[in-house]
C-alpha cells in the first residue's frame, strides 16, 4: 500500500502526471489500386498554423461551439498535414518502385481535421480538405474538388478520437483516389490524365 502511494505522489505531495499518450493514424489503411493512373509527382499537404501542432484537438459543440481545446495528456506524434500526407503517399503509390510517374502534383488543404462533441457522451471526427491537381510544369491548376468527411467516434475520449479521424483520413484518400481515376472521362477534352503521363 505504502508503495503504491509513493508511485503515484509526487514529493510535493501532488498527484503525479499520466505520461502523455501519443498516436498516429495506424488505423487509415492504403488504398488499393489508387489514382487510376493518373502520374504524380508529389503530394503536398498544408494547413493553417492552427492545425499545424501535434496538439490533439477537440471542440465541445454543445457548449462552446466556437472554441477549440486540445487534450492534455494526449499528442499527435507529428502534426496532422504530415500524418495525413503519408496515408495519401502511400494510397496513391507516390514514390513506390513501379508507380507511374508523371508531371502533376497533388496540394492538399486541410481545413479542419478534429474531434467535435455533440454532447459529453458523443463525438464525431471532421476532416474537411480542399485538393488542387496541379501540373507541375506550367504550376496549372487542372482539377479542383473538396471533401468533407465525418466519422463518429466510438467512445467520447482521444482514444475514440484517433480511431474516427484515421477512419475519415482513410475514406478521404479513397475518395480523393476515386476523382483522380474519373478525371479524364470527365475532363471533356482536357485529357488531364495524359498531360499527368506525358514525357518529361
Amino acid at each position: 500500500g505504502l508503495l503504491a502511494a509513493c508511485v503515484s505522489v509526487d514529493l510535493a505531495g501532488k498527484a503525479a502526471k499520466a505520461p502523455i499518450a501519443h498516436y498516429d493514424l495506424g488505423g487509415a489503411a492504403a488504398v488499393a489500386g489508387a489514382g487510376g493512373g493518373i502520374g504524380l509527382r508529389s503530394v503536398d499537404v498544408v494547413a493553417p498554423s492552427w492545425l499545424d501542432t501535434p496538439a490533439m484537438q477537440y471542440r465541445l459543440a454543445y457548449a462552446e461551439a466556437s472554441r477549440r481545446s486540445s487534450f492534455t495528456e494526449s499528442r499527435w506524434v507529428a502534426p496532422p498535414p504530415e500524418l495525413i500526407q503519408q496515408v495519401l503517399r502511400r494510397s496513391l503509390s507516390v514514390g513506390d518502385a513501379g508507380a507511374v510517374a508523371g508531371n502533376c502534383r497533388l496540394v492538399v488543404d486541410v481545413d479542419e481535421f478534429i474531434q467535435r462533441f455533440d454532447s459529453p457522451q458523443s463525438s464525431t471526427a471532421v476532416l474537411e480538405l480542399r485538393v488542387a491537381l496541379i501540373d507541375a510544369r506550367a504550376e496549372a491548376p487542372l482539377a479542383r474538388r473538396s471533401f468533407s468527411i465525418a466519422r463518429p467516434a466510438t467512445g467520447a475520449d482521444a482514444r475514440g478520437g484517433v480511431a474516427a479521424l484515421g477512419s475519415a483520413t482513410a475514406e478521404a484518400a479513397l475518395a480523393i483516389s476515386r476523382w483522380l481515376g474519373g478525371l479524364d472521362a470527365a475532363g471533356e477534352g482536357q485529357q488531364i490524365a495524359r498531360r499527368c503521363r506525358a514525357a518529361q
